[in-house]
């Protein structure tokens, strides 16, 4: 169904002398996409061309096949798009004669005489991992200082989506302490983290109803999990792990679910 879409999109690309390159990127320019990716395509298009191009883009792309969503995501730059058939595709839309690209991110579909790249140095540091790292463990304890207000106020809608914070920062953690950087969207999670360590987030879900109790013990699982790893992940990346914020979260939280009669929950914990 990809491979459908991308001849059907070259053919058209090809008759358009407005288009003057096109390129994918993400999984599809790695090598690393399965029947559930998306697409990224990108189009390089004459500045004087631009602005007509874009009022008529939505029509241009459903001559390719019908779109059921066309959103306009980031104004003038990238449109995403749903078809028919249910393809997620990704438009971005450049301008300019030639464009400058990282030759390992992409894969020229065409134009590549508009096209000049720059290599990436191999062992060149990715973005501070550290920095990120420290933001992590700042947000996991922030997001569950939250947990007595979902409690008491019975909030486990809120709860629920809070849980799924907690587990954006708990998986960054565990992927960074585990040397890896992740390249990929936050669809593509399992390849990053060992597989005992997925069991452990995946069994601290709720998979019961929501209610105060098993919402209190999915967040206090969690909670066991960033307690058990993240100190050590700290001290290998030279970073400070927030013991501080972690004991003043906890006395908090174990304060305010006594006074809900829900003290049980606290022993889900690695430590108070």
């Amino acid at each position: 169904m990809h491979q459908e879409y991308l001849k059907a999109f070259i053919d058209k690309t090809d008759s358009d002398a407005r288009i003057l390159a096109v390129w994918l990127e993400g999984s599809f320019a790695k090598g690393t996409a399965d029947r559930y990716s998306d697409i990224d395509i990108h189009l390089l298009v004459a500045e004087a061309d631009k602005a007509a191009f874009q009022h008529r883009l939505e029509s241009w792309l459903s001559d390719i096949q019908a779109l059921v969503l066309f959103r306009d995501r980031f104004p003038g730059q990238m449109m995403t798009c749903i078809t028919t058939a249910g393809l997620r595709v990704d438009v971005w839309v450049h301008t300019g004669d030639t464009i400058t690209l990282e030759r390992p991110k992409v894969r020229v579909l065409s134009g590549e005489e508009h096209i000049q790249f720059k290599e990436t140095c191999g062992n060149k540091e990715p973005k501070n991992v550290n920095i990120a790292l420290q933001q992590h463990f700042n947000e996991f304890w922030r997001v569950l200082s939250i947990l007595p207000t979902v409690l008491g106020r019975d909030e486990y809608i809120s709860g629920f989506m809070g849980s799924t914070f907690l587990v954006m920062s708990l998986t960054e953690v565990l992927i960074i302490g585990n040397g890896n950087q992740r390249d990929r969207g936050v669809k593509n999670i399992n390849a990053f983290i060992p597989q005992a360590l997925r069991e452990e987030i995946e069994t601290a879900l709720p998979a019961q109803n929501l209610n105060r109790e098993n919402t209190a013990k999915a967040n206090l699982r969690l909670t066991a999990i960033m307690q058990r790893y993240g100190p050590d992940i700290a001290k290998q990346r030279g970073v400070v792990y927030p013991i501080a914020l972690e004991k003043a979260v906890l006395n908090y939280i174990s304060r305010e679910l006594q006074i809900l009669g829900l003290s049980d929950c606290l022993n889900e914990l690695h430590r108070l």
